[in-house]
């Protein structure tokens, strides 16, 4: 070979590596403004608390954080992602779309080739690479919303023909039925396929990843601060071991991973955290602790498994009622089990059961009446009491009849618009109507009301016509009695519009999340040796308190004022802000009160 030949094959193959190199260019870190609260006051003076709290928040949103910080403590690191990487995507969306590139593998098979038939995975790490959009021309700019747009259909694609493909395994054919055609009770168990392919999908994504297993670390932590925290209440044994308890059994779920409560915004890139009172259940949503220090968020749910809503609901459930109602349940909705014999048993113990409902007694009353949103103008009698539920029953089974709900539980075949007939999977059984019921709903729940209609219709030898009206009838009267004594129960702190917007109730339960947590938190943070620790680590757990520059931030009283008007269980802005410093709080990060608010202290010894 020639020479001048040898030095072209070189200069080629130079050029080829050279391009490669380009092509897969390697992720630099990104660099984070670093933060600490020691920049803004000397180690001899004590810092004012709101004001470190807003000096930060200003700081986080500042032209030189965007929303990122790197807050720096003596033992760990917390990164604060609420800001844009350095090509405009969100944090919590490059987080999302980072795990989903290191999971594929992990992904339903299924799911899983329709996305490679289509290279979704190729295309969203090419994606992932892009310039700053301030550096793209206009051709860039309109490939790149091509492709934000080709990406978010092929995953939804995936999705849905995931879900038709698994659907037409259950019922052969389902894929030629028109959508007009599906009969709710098959549309019905399109939505349980679709919960558990969000929950396969999460669990895929996230099962594995650290800022995961860092909550769950921090969850069992909080739980011990908050078993501490009961023994030092000023309050009657009983309450105190009920309380500990109830802190004891709370679970912690995976973004997504019960499909009763699985969400595809909480297990994306939605920041917000969630307890559920039926399940006793906390799930924080991926877009949280993929963004911020999650302790704050925790002390506050697991405080709802304390509030008066969790207390209420356990009454009821614990009553003679609630094991009334799980009893029927369990014969009205497995029809193999169900007798007559039974509901006029039931019928029978109805009114004795009802009074299994009276004598509820608040946890801590006077704390709870502290913590009100708003001063309740009017005290609920029994008059109000049974206006009320008369209209609440009303228009729950004017609810039920306008969709039908009556009719079609009671038709063996339902018909369809091509004039067709198809058998009814859930006749006579009124549980198969909700996705994941599993008899933890409360005793006034609508599908009670359903159960009796159901039971009385089964038992009833009337002509159809007036045995429908009269099964309607029974269910009304007696959905009216329970909710009768469920408003007793929930009174001056239910959070019903009806009753808070009359000026009858006022719901403690935000407020008191905020406050019992706070306390837990402090527990939290005595652990941790050093003062500035302490302070960064609660900085860092308040992140969710900040927000982007907004007319709210720039006119914190003026829009305080405004949020009185609005009917929140939470609350707002500049008055959350200080709800979160406690005495507890302020003694434990050593700052000192520089705002005036109705503190409403827990009564601990």
């Amino acid at each position: 070979m020639k020479k001048s030949a040898v030095i072209f094959l070189l200069v080629l193959i130079i050029q080829i590596l050279a391009s490669c190199e380009s092509a897969v260019k390697k992720e630099e870190p990104e660099t984070i403004t670093s933060f600490s609260s020691d920049i803004f006051h000397t180690a001899a003076e004590a810092p004012q608390c709101k004001s470190m709290l807003d000096y930060y928040c200003n700081y986080l949103y500042s032209p030189v954080a965007g929303g990122n910080l790197e807050i720096k403590r003596s033992m760990a690191t917390t990164r604060i992602l609420q800001g844009e990487t350095p090509n405009q995507f969100s944090q919590v969306f490059y987080s999302y779309s980072k795990a989903k590139l290191q999971n594929r593998d992990l992904l339903p098979k299924d799911f899983q080739r329709v996305l490679n038939r289509h290279s979704y995975f190729p295309k969203l790490e090419g994606f992932l690479q892009r310039k700053p959009i301030p550096k793209m021309n206009l051709s860039e700019r309109l490939i790149i919303e091509q492709q934000d747009f080709e990406l978010g259909s092929i995953w939804s694609a995936a999705f849905n023909e995931t879900v038709i493909l698994r659907m037409s395994k259950k019922f052969p054919g389902f894929h030629t039925l028109p959508e007009k055609l599906i009969p709710l009770e098959i549309s019905l168990e399109q939505s349980r396929v679709r919960r558990l392919l969000i929950t396969e999908i999460s669990k895929a994504i996230w099962s594995g990843n650290d800022n995961w297993r860092q909550v769950e670390m921090t969850f069992d932590k909080l739980k011990l601060s908050y078993l501490k925290l009961i023994q030092r209440l000023d309050a009657p044994d009983s309450l105190k071991a009920n309380w500990a308890q109830r802190i004891k059994d709370v679970q912690l779920a995976l973004p997504g991973s019960l499909p009763a409560i699985s969400n595809e915004e909480c297990s994306t890139v939605k920041a917000n955290a969630y307890y559920y009172t039926y399940l006793n259940v906390i799930t924080v949503c991926a877009g949280d602790f993929n963004s911020e220090d999650i302790l704050q968020t925790l002390a506050h749910e697991m405080g709802h498994s304390l509030d008066i809503d969790r207390t209420a609901y356990l009454f009821e459930t614990n009553s003679e009622m609630g094991k009334q109602v799980r009893d029927l349940r369990a014969q009205v909705c497995k029809a193999e089990k169900f007798s007559c014999e039974k509901w006029n048993e039931f019928q029978g113990k109805f009114s004795d059961s009802l009074s299994s409902l009276d004598g509820f007694q608040p946890d801590l009353p006077e704390f709870q009446r502290c913590l009100k949103r708003r001063p309740t103008s009017k005290a609920l009698t029994g008059e109000d009491i049974k206006r009320f539920s008369s209209s609440m029953a009303s228009d729950r089974v004017s609810q039920l009849a306008t969709s039908d709900r009556f009719l079609r539980i009671t038709k063996e075949r339902i018909p369809m618009p091509d004039g067709s007939t198809q058998k009814n999977p859930n006749y006579l059984n009124p549980c198969s109507y909700y996705l994941w019921s599993q008899g933890e709903e409360p005793v006034n729940d609508e599908l009670t009301t359903l159960m009796f209609f159901t039971a009385a219709y089964r038992c009833s030898a009337e002509a159809p016509a007036q045995k429908m009206r009269s099964s309607i009838e029974v269910a009304k009267n007696m959905t009216r009695q329970i909710i009768e004594k469920t408003l007793a129960i929930e009174g001056e702190f239910s959070g019903l519009n009806e009753l808070e917007s009359g000026g009858y109730s006022s719901p403690p339960g935000e407020r008191f999340a905020d406050v019992i947590g706070s306390y837990a938190m402090a527990d939290f943070l005595t652990q941790l040796p050093f003062q500035w620790d302490r302070r960064n680590k609660f900085l860092a757990g308040a992140s969710w308190l900040c927000s982007e520059p907004s007319l709210a931030s720039h006119y914190p009283d003026e829009s305080s004022a405004e949020k009185e008007f609005a009917f929140s269980a939470h609350t707002e802005g500049d008055q959350r802000r200080k709800e979160l410093f406690s005495q507890p709080i302020r003694e434990v990060i050593g700052c000192e009160k520089d705002f005036q608010f109705n503190e409403c202290k827990l009564p601990v010894k």
